[in-house]
């Protein structure tokens, strides 16, 4: 459940991000998608124990 929120909450700041005309709107949804992809990344098996993956 988890990983479909965050899939979702991924393509829903995509699609404002293209919607947004308000360029300091748009740079908060920038802000939020890259902490949500940044997630992405720390929950992958790469991210989560990069010691055992260089």
């Amino acid at each position: 459940m988890e990983r479909f929120i965050h899939n979702e909450n991924i393509r829903r700041y995509r699609k404002l991000l293209e919607e947004e005309p308000s360029e300091e709107k748009r740079n908060v949804i920038r802000k939020l998608l890259a902490e949500e992809e940044a997630k992405e990344i720390a929950s992958s098996p790469r991210g989560r124990d990069k010691s055992k993956h260089p």
